[in-house]
């Protein structure tokens, strides 16, 4: 049985700002993953109705993608489980390494990795697999953590980029868990209805997904010095018009911040909880952050 390791994943850039058309960046999180097991540990009770679930996607003609399903519901039966380490409802890939792992198993044929002429339909496919988890899914999320390399979004296509070679002055990106897990539909629902008011849309455009954009493509570029000045932005705004998102007990560090130009912080994913996404530009964390509960955010 094969033990490889599926990754969860990080939007880097691109929180709510997607939905206004700003790029956005996703990368896998090679320090939390899921992998196939079988043995002592009891059995996860949610794969028994998921894997029923595409059973009968299959029986009915409507799974897109070619799983053997058959075999997914008799070793789940028999024990398989899938065994992770990503934390649920952090915006982490919890059930986009699931449904990515499923996938690279039970495909038959499955899309290879590298064929990036059918990353559409290879997405169409996890995306309705994942759809059963969340309702409906854009599949960005298990197209990551399947590919296991880091995904541009950009003008509604996905495609494979590569990060430059970082340099010696670049800064450190980390990870603070806030400890607390969260929904993200009723966060984005929450933003889609502020959105409804022309004025926090126009906001939101100028503040929040134009320094998204200048920081994703610094980002790749390993330009510093605009990475810097478009993760102050984004800081600043994240903070004036989604106040509600960040917890609030995580709002005076993240204001300290914004101050001692020490580092910055910004939401991974919808908010709300789950992790942080920190910057220091000089790599040197201050005692308020060291006291953190931290996470690397691994070189690409």
């Amino acid at each position: 049985m094969s033990t490889a390791r599926t990754p969860g994943k990080l939007l880097l850039f691109g929180e709510y700002t997607v939905l206004l058309g700003s790029t956005a960046l996703a990368l896998p999180l090679p320090h939390l993953f899921g992998e196939w097991a079988t043995g002592s540990t009891p059995p996860s009770h949610d794969l028994l109705p998921f894997a029923a679930h595409l059973h009968f996607l299959d029986q009915e003609g409507r799974l897109l993608a070619p799983l053997d399903t058959q075999r997914f519901l008799q070793e789940v039966k028999s024990g398989l489980y899938f065994h992770s380490n990503i934390p649920v409802g952090y915006g982490a890939g919890s059930s986009g390494a699931l449904c990515a792992a499923v996938y690279e198993r039970y495909a038959n044929p499955a899309i290879a990795k590298d064929n990036t002429t059918a990353l559409s339909t290879l997405q169409q496919q996890l995306a309705q697999l994942e759809s059963y988890f969340h309702g409906e899914s854009s599949g960005a999320d298990p197209l990551i953590c399947y590919l296991q390399h880091p995904l541009l979004i950009e003008q509604n296509t996905i495609r494979p980029v590569s990060v430059a070679q970082s340099s010696g002055d670049s800064g450190l990106f980390f990870l603070i868990d806030t400890g607390i897990s969260r929904r993200t539909g009723p966060l984005v629902q929450q933003f889609k209805a502020k959105c409804e008011s022309d004025h926090f849309r126009e906001q939101a455009l100028r503040q929040l997904a134009t320094p998204t954009t200048a920081a994703t493509h610094a980002y790749l570029e390993q330009n510093t010095a605009q990475l810097e000045r478009a993760l102050l932005q984004i800081a600043t705004a994240q903070l004036n018009l989604l106040r509600d998102f960040i917890p609030e007990l995580f709002r005076p560090v993240w204001e300290e911040g914004l101050q001692s130009h020490q580092f910055y912080l910004k939401l991974c994913g919808a908010g709300g909880g789950g992790f942080l996404i920190g910057y220091s530009p000089n790599r040197q964390l201050p005692a308020s952050i060291e006291a953190q509960r931290l996470h690397p955010l691994p070189e690409v």
